[in-house]
């Protein structure tokens, strides 16, 4: 196994997490998945970490970061979750630096595929790297998270990781990294954590390459994503 994601494996039950921190929330990344981000963020000894779903992992993942010359970005969707997160950390004391932003979902084409990502700046992502780490862990339901990663890769560094929650799931999670590896191939290398959490996709990025999108599943992706984008005006709150 990759030795970082071994370090962390085998560090994660060492990491404190307490019940009354941890929210209990339906949408609430699972602690052992917490556990994992946090010693997984101190084995890379990462420094830079971009987060797509703001919440508990948060604060976990910023106690691991070094107070001077670390950063992390939290986005969101949500104002709730988001602003429920800034709140847990401004009240826990953690001196790493990390920023909090609500963005909407929006439909946009990566090749043939209309997929949801967030919208965000153009080049915003480029120009606040390169990450160290991506955690995914939103949207939710069926909202589709095959975009999310199309936009993190070029802010990640070669040699640095993107890790998506929720792998155990049947629904998009399961689609979503056949799809990767077919628009990137060998430049990234995925690894499953099926017993941490609900499941655990980590992703090491090997190098910078352009994305090779393909028509294979386009049409029934754009309707899932038609589908989920009218789920989500209807009820704009996760």
């Amino acid at each position: 196994m990759n030795p970082y994601i071994a370090a962390a494996v085998q560090a994660m039950d060492k990491v404190p997490l307490s019940n009354l921190e941890h929210p209990g929330e339906e949408l609430a990344m699972h602690p052992a998945a917490c556990k994992f981000m946090a010693a997984f963020t101190r084995a890379l000894g990462a420094k830079k970490v971009l987060e797509f779903g703001s919440g508990f992992s948060t604060l976990m993942m910023a106690r691991e970061l070094p107070a001077e010359e670390s950063y992390l970005l939290s986005i969101d969707d949500s104002a709730r979750y988001s602003n429920a997160a800034r709140e847990a950390y401004e009240t826990s004391g953690c001196q790493a630096k990390v920023e909090f932003r609500v963005a909407p979902l929006r439909p946009r084409f990566y090749g043939p595929r209309l997929l949801l990502s967030y919208s965000l700046p153009k080049g915003l992502l480029e120009a606040m790297g390169p990450f160290d780490l991506v955690l995914i862990d939103t949207p939710h339901h069926d909202f589709g998270r095959e975009a999310i990663f199309y936009d993190a890769f070029n802010a990640v560094m070669p040699g640095g990781y993107i890790v998506m929650d929720d792998a155990n799931k049947e629904a998009a999670e399961k689609v979503c990294l056949p799809n990767w590896d077919a628009v990137f191939g060998d430049a990234i290398e995925p690894v499953r954590l099926d017993g941490i959490g609900e499941g655990l996709t980590v992703i090491e990025k090997i190098e910078d390459v352009r994305p090779r999108y393909t028509a294979r599943g386009a049409l029934g992706a754009s309707f899932k994503t038609v589908a989920g984008l009218a789920k989500l005006l209807l009820h704009p709150e996760k």
